[in-house]
């Protein structure tokens, strides 16, 4: 029964770019997200707030870093009165309701013309729990 639901979603994010030539990208943006469920399906409700840094540099014409940055306040109502159905976790897209922080950064060099050699970093703080860390490298042959 908690798997069933029917969401209408409404959001808007404006964005702002600032280029520098083909070594700089700046973005900016906020996003505000409404979302329902039904009434049948348990009337959850949850509106968002979040706000975006994000930037990318061109070190040489093989290597670059991006950055991301990304603060998100869910406000969260349940009849429940709890965020751990299935619901709530599409809801809330796998955060908590409260502040949420997000950041991201990775580290792409092209070795060859055809061999990119990436490592990620991302790491999540959700709303009363402790941080998250994430680290990834992957060797990418480009055909």
């Amino acid at each position: 029964d908690n798997r069933n639901y029917d969401l209408d979603i409404a959001s808007i994010e404006p964005m702002m770019t600032f280029i520098r030539g083909t070594s700089l990208r700046v973005a900016t943006s906020y996003k505000y997200e409404n979302k329902k469920n039904i009434p049948v399906y348990g009337g959850e409700k949850a509106n968002s707030h979040a706000i975006n840094l994000e930037s990318k540099y061109n070190v040489l014409q093989n290597s670059s870093i991006t950055g991301k940055l990304t603060y998100n306040n869910i406000d969260f109502e349940s009849k429940a009165g709890n965020a751990t159905t299935t619901v709530s976790y599409i809801m809330l897209d796998g955060l908590l309701p409260g502040k949420n922080y997000l950041w991201s950064v990775i580290l792409t060099k092209r070795l060859l013309n055809n061999l990119e050699l990436n490592f990620q970093y991302d790491g999540r703080k959700p709303a009363g729990t402790k941080t998250v860390h994430i680290g990834r490298a992957s060797l990418t042959a480009l055909f």
